[in-house]
């Protein structure tokens, strides 16, 4: 079950990172992206509210609330971190490298937190870093002067070790606790994004375009937030954090699609060690 929830989660995410891409880009005001994550979390809090009612936590502690908050904290500055990735881009560049990157953060954190690691996992560890190499090339050959060059990298490693943040917090919380968390988040979410994003992008004017694409990203992503939620409580954090790591596959093939990048020369090949990781941590 919880590979299943991650899977769904891993699509969805897929989608809604894209759209919240395609409303950046259609938006002149610079701090466009910021209104859309404030908004998506406002839609975001009201849905897992009413889901919260329906399915109430069977249990909820002090060290639920705690580590909740942690994971606020994190998903506040990784959610409009997220959408200026994606509509900077290249997403082709961006989105691998933001999961891979939230891949290593609990691999490396399983240790500390009670959770062995196999071999694997190690193996998955050990091939991420020249996935990334690999992909940050742009086609060209794989060579550290490139990822110097390239300007989205710093922002994808940023978010990449946020979202890495809030998957390890959301694995501390009991599975009694159900989509709670998911609640949580996404309510403090709604009332950090406008003072965290303020030194970053000051917030653009909730315009018709950015209401739009914050309800569409809202509604496509929480969806997504209350299946992982439960699946971090339930299975192994970082088989569910590699689960998860399908999602930028989603959003590389609507990139292609829609933008017209394309993944070139080497950067396959690290687009396909990428995968691989990602099917060894789920196998592990």
């Amino acid at each position: 079950m919880p590979v299943l929830l991650a899977l769904y989660a891993s699509v969805a995410l897929g989608f809604g990172d894209f759209f919240a891409g395609v409303g950046g880009r259609k938006n002149p005001h610079p701090g466009a992206v910021m209104s859309m994550a404030f908004v998506a979390s406002i839609v975001g809090s009201v849905i897992a509210g009413v889901y919260v009612l329906i399915f109430p936590p069977a249990a909820f502690g002090s060290d639920d609330l705690f580590w909740c908050l942690v994971a606020t904290c994190f998903a506040a500055f990784a959610r409009p971190l997220l959408y200026l990735g994606m509509e900077r881009g290249p997403i082709v560049i961006f989105a691998p490298v933001m999961g891979v990157i939230t891949l290593i953060v609990p691999t490396i954190a399983a240790p500390l937190i009670g959770q062995s690691l196999g071999a694997l996992e190690w193996l998955s560890l050990g091939l991420s870093l020249p996935a990334v190499v690999l992909i940050v090339s742009e086609g060209g050959g794989p060579s550290f002067s490139a990822i110097r060059a390239n300007a989205i990298l710093p922002l994808a490693i940023t978010v990449g070790v946020l979202i890495g943040g809030v998957s390890i917090s959301l694995g501390q919380v009991d599975a009694e606790v159900g989509a709670l968390p998911a609640l949580i988040t996404q309510f403090g979410s709604m009332l950090l994004i406008p003072v965290v994003t303020r030194p970053i992008r000051p917030m653009a004017p909730l315009s018709s375009g950015v209401v739009r694409f914050g309800v569409l990203v809202g509604v496509v992503d929480i969806g997504a937030v209350i299946a992982s939620t439960i699946a971090f409580q339930r299975g192994n954090v970082a088989v569910v954090a590699a689960v998860l790591g399908f999602a930028p596959a989603v959003t590389i093939a609507l990139a292609s699609r829609v933008f017209g990048e394309h993944v070139r020369g080497w950067q396959w090949a690290g687009v396909g060690l990428a995968g691989f990781c990602v099917v060894l941590f789920a196998l592990a």
